[in-house]
């Protein structure tokens, strides 16, 4: 993407001029920046002057909705936590019957596998809030990439401005 225009990726984000950017159109940009050249990364961001708003709208949203998915995520661990001990609990009870070998033998490998489906549902929902962490860091890093990016285009305009009128 190196040999790409502003012209360029605007029409690969469909487009019709920068007064139509919306917050997704924003992420998508962000995503691009890192392979773009620098100037043309700098000529984008200069036409875009409410980028630290957007930078900052999207870094609400994501806030919420990584506040959303992990409230969601809390309550759904609850109701598996609670359906494995009711499994447990009937398991139990019916352990404390007369039973013959077989079925004991088989409740108890129940238990186990009651054991192993949450130790296994536990390192899921690790996995899970690992990767909401990180989709969340990245959101905020892009933001403030963005903003950065902003800032260091504007300070090098305003170099150049001062170096033309000297």
């Amino acid at each position: 993407m190196r040999d790409v225009s502003a012209v360029k990726v605007k029409d690969a984000l469909g487009l019709p001029d920068w007064r139509h950017l919306t917050k997704e159109h924003v992420l998508q940009l962000m995503a691009m920046l890192s392979d773009m050249d620098s100037r043309i990364a700098g000529d984008i961001l200069g036409q875009l002057p409410d980028i630290a708003m957007f930078a900052r709208v999207v870094i609400d949203d994501v806030s919420k909705g990584h506040d959303a998915t992990l409230s969601s995520n809390a309550r759904s661990m609850e109701l598996a936590h609670e359906v494995q001990m009711a499994r447990l609990g009937l398991l139990k009870g019916e352990l404390s019957k007369d039973l013959s070998s077989e079925d004991r033998l088989r409740l108890v490998k129940e238990v186990r596998d009651v054991h192993a489906d949450a130790q296994a549902k536990d390192a899921e929902n690790k996995q899970f809030l690992s990767e909401q962490f990180d989709k969340r860091l990245m959101g905020v890093l892009v933001s403030a990439v963005a903003v950065a990016s902003v800032v260091f285009a504007a300070a090098k305009a305003g170099a150049k401005q001062s170096a033309l009128a000297a």
